[in-house]
């Protein structure tokens, strides 16, 4: 019987932290052009605001309200939709796995005092309930091992979200059995174990240890319902995906009354 695993094995916090030190920028936003240190910082960032910029847009088309106070972007990286995001909400918090990462989004986003970063690997969120008016991440989720390990975290979003909160997160609706058996991904434990160096294994031999998971659009709004949950639009991610793609989901944190006694008031008392 083999040694259990970590919380930090399961949630893949080594892997990005190898990815932080190799070539973070690649790792959150994986265009090929881009790979062995090409994004220019600047440029980058910039992207952040262009997507946030977009997502806000959607909103307003599917008619969501707003409220610009808290904001949580879940698997943050170097914090480059929690910058973008903080240009219009009050204060925003960035959440991820990996501490090198989070160590990149407190330098890269020194001047900016509306961002805050946290470290953490638990399956449970570190908040409160109803402590968000707005919960986002974008290519996160698919990248987390097992679907029922998406389905939690999608349920921690409701959760820590306040009533009539607005909660959007991107998911692939499906991933082809090429990409699903992901050998080249398979490869990079493997070799390590065997003592080959990350920068070796990246570098050398172009692996990298990201894996790429999804879940169905119906799957997921039947969950979103049981959850307190209701998804008012679903859009593509990027219309221009081929292969396969995926959707931004943009769901509304329902009120939840609190059980009350309605008293009778005698007619008289009416006079």
């Amino acid at each position: 019987m083999g040694t259990p695993r970590s919380r930090r094995e399961v949630f893949g916090g080594a892997n990005w932290d190898a990815l932080a030190g190799l070539d973070p920028l690649w790792a959150i936003l994986s265009a090929p052009q881009k790979k062995f240190g090409r994004w220019d910082r600047a440029e980058f960032f910039t992207t952040g605001d262009q997507e946030a910029e977009r997502v806000l847009a959607m909103c307003r088309s599917h008619g969501i309200s707003i409220s610009y106070g808290k904001l949580l972007d879940f698997g943050c990286g170097v914090g480059r939709m929690t910058r973008a995001f903080s240009r219009h909400f009050e204060s925003c918090v960035g959440i991820d796995v990996s501490e090198k990462m989070i160590g990149l989004a407190r330098e890269f986003n020194s001047g900016h005092p509306r961002c805050e970063f946290i470290t953490s690997d638990a399956g449970v969120l570190p908040f409160a309930e109803k402590s968000f008016d707005f919960v986002f991440t974008v290519l996160v989720l698919q990248h987390l091992p097992r679907r029922s390990m998406i389905l939690k975290y999608i349920a921690e979003f409701l959760r820590v979200a306040k009533d009539n909160a607005t909660v959007v997160f991107q998911l692939p609706n499906e991933v082809p059995l090429r990409r699903r058996i992901q050998l080249r991904r398979r490869l990079w434990p493997l070799l390590e174990s065997l003592g080959v160096r990350p920068s070796s294994l990246f570098k050398k031999l172009g692996l990298a240890p990201i894996l790429m998971n999804g879940v169905s659009r119906q799957e997921i709004e039947r969950f979103v319902s049981t959850q307190g949950g209701q998804v008012q639009a679903v859009e593509r991610y990027d219309p221009a995906e081929g292969n396969y793609h995926s959707y931004y989901y943009f769901v509304s944190k329902q009120l939840r009354l609190s059980p009350y006694v309605v008293e009778e008031i005698p007619v008289e008392r009416l006079k």
